[in-house]
Parts: C-alpha cells; sequence; structure tokens
C-alpha cells in the first residue's frame, strides 16, 4: 500500500489514531513527572503539588489508553462507521486543541509543542480522511 492510499483508508487511519492514544497514554505514565514539571515548573519543590500532578496524568493516561484501545478495535467497522468515528475524533481532537489554548493564555501552562504538532496533525488527518468520498 502506497503512502497516499493511506488517505483514502479510513479503517486504516482509525487504526493509527487508536494505536497513537495508546502510545501517548504509555508515555503519560513513565514519564508522568517529567510532563508535570515542564508543563508546571514551580511544583518542583512542591511534593504534594507534583504528586497531584503525577496522578492527573494517571488518570489521563488510563482515559486515552481506552479511547485509543476504543478505536484500534473499531478498526473493522464499516467504511461509512471508520468515516464517521474519524469525523468524532476530528472534532474532540478540536476541544482538546481549545483547551490547549484556554491553558497556555490563562492558565500560564506550559504545554509540549509536541503535544501541539500531534494534535493538529490527528485533526487534520481525522477530518480529511473522514470527508473522502472515495474510500478503500
Amino acid at each position: 500500500m502506497h503512502f497516499e492510499n493511506m488517505f483514502n483508508n479510513s479503517r486504516l487511519v482509525l487504526t493509527l489514531v487508536g494505536f497513537i492514544l495508546m502510545l501517548q497514554s504509555i508515555g503519560f505514565v513513565i514519564f508522568a513527572s517529567e510532563i508535570t514539571l515542564l508543563m508546571f515548573p514551580f511544583v518542583e519543590n512542591n511534593p504534594e503539588a507534583l504528586n497531584l500532578g503525577v496522578s492527573l496524568r494517571y488518570a489521563m493516561a488510563s482515559g486515552l489508553f481506552f479511547i485509543g484501545m476504543l478505536l484500534f478495535l473499531c478498526r473493522g467497522v464499516t467504511k461509512s462507521a471508520a468515516q464517521r468515528l474519524l469525523f468524532c475524533c476530528g472534532l474532540g481532537f478540536i476541544i482538546i486543541l481549545l483547551s490547549f489554548v484556554y491553558l497556555t493564555i490563562f492558565r500560564d501552562v506550559n504545554v509540549s509543542k509536541i503535544m501541539w504538532i500531534i494534535y493538529i496533525i490527528l485533526t487534520l488527518l481525522a477530518f480529511y480522511v473522514s470527508s473522502r468520498k472515495f474510500q478503500e
């Protein structure tokens, strides 16, 4: 399968999105302290605040893994269902990006550039593939 054919295969993209979200959740568990310190550098000398941040990373990781697993396991659905799921993912990713904007502007949180890039790409990919009329 050629790379450009991926844009005509909603089930393949659904699988990819699910896999990326599951990987991200594993990263949230493995690097919970580091992510918390990057986002909230002022908690470095406050063990209680750091512990709370790490706990929130674990909670986010479980939710991300659940959604990623759900999308990954839905890879066998019909093409039209996969397109609807991808459209819903695109809407969800926009909500995540809007929360990044809010956190950055109003809460003075350092959202990683990598997270911005991942979710912008996933948003564009989900909307583009979900809108493709001809699917494999």
